[in-house]
C-alpha cells in the first residue's frame, strides 16, 4: 500500500501499552463503561460530540468523515477512550489529531503519550505528512500544556471559532508539529513512554 493509499484507510496502531483500531457500532458500550468522569468531555463542542459515549455518538462520529479510533488499555484489555484523525488534506500531507478523550483510570501512565507517539509515527512516517495539527479550546489550560509537552508549537487563536458544550462560543488555540521537527519529538515521546514521566496529563482535545 502507498502512503496516498493510507490516506483513506483507517489505521490500526499497537504499542506496548495502548491499541488504537477502527471504532466500530459495538464500541458503544465498553466506551459508555470507559467514561468515568464527568469533566471529561467539557471543552468538546456544543452538540451530540459533547454528549456522552452512546450509541447515538459512535454512530454519528462515524459518520463525521472522521477516522475514528478506539483506544485499548493493553494491560488490561478493557475500552479506555476515542481518538481521530480528521481534517485529511493528502494534497497538502497535513492533518489534525482530536475529538480525544482518555478515562481517568489510565490518566498519568503510558497510555496518552503512546497513543500520541502512535499516531504521529502514522502520520509521518506512513502517510509522509508534513503537518500535525491539534485545536485545543482556550481555557483548556491542563490540555493546552499536555500538547506543548508533546513537542508541538503554539501557532494562534482561531476567534469565537466553536461552541463550548454549555453554549459558549470558545477561541482555539492551534498546535503544529513539522515534519522537520519530528525526529526530536519522537526521541522525546519514545524517552517519556518508557520513563512514565510527565504528571497527569488531562485529554480532552479537539
Amino acid at each position: 500500500m502507498t502512503a496516498a493509499d493510507s490516506w483513506e484507510q483507517v489505521p490500526t496502531l499497537r504499542g506496548e501499552f495502548v491499541l488504537l483500531r477502527p471504532t466500530v457500532p459495538a464500541d458503544a458500550r465498553p466506551l459508555a463503561a470507559a467514561y468515568d468522569d464527568e469533566g471529561t468531555l467539557e471543552y468538546f463542542p456544543f452538540g451530540v460530540e459533547s454528549d456522552p459515549p452512546s450509541a447515538a455518538t459512535v454512530e454519528y462520529a462515524l459518520a463525521s468523515g472522521r477516522q475514528v479510533l478506539t483506544q485499548v488499555d493493553l494491560r488490561s484489555g478493557a475500552v479506555c477512550g476515542s481518538t481521530s484523525l480528521h481534517q485529511h488534506d493528502r494534497q497538502r500531507r497535513q492533518l489534525t489529531i482530536g475529538h480525544t478523550w482518555l478515562s481517568a483510570s489510565v490518566r498519568g501512565g503510558p497510555v496518552n503519550v503512546e497513543a500520541k507517539l502512535l499516531l504521529m509515527t502514522h502520520a509521518f512516517d506512513t502517510l509522509r505528512a508534513v503537518r500535525v495539527q491539534w485545536n485545543v479550546d482556550d481555557r483548556n489550560a491542563r490540555s493546552r500544556r499536555a500538547v506543548l509537552g508533546l513537542g508541538a508549537t503554539e501557532e494562534g487563536v482561531l476567534r469565537r471559532h466553536a461552541r463550548r458544550r454549555d453554549g459558549t462560543w470558545r477561541d482555539t488555540v492551534v498546535f503544529s508539529v513539522l515534519d522537520t521537527e519530528w525526529p526530536e519529538v519522537r526521541e522525546r515521546l519514545t524517552a517519556r513512554v518508557h520513563a512514565r514521566t510527565g504528571g497527569r496529563q488531562e485529554w480532552a482535545s479537539r
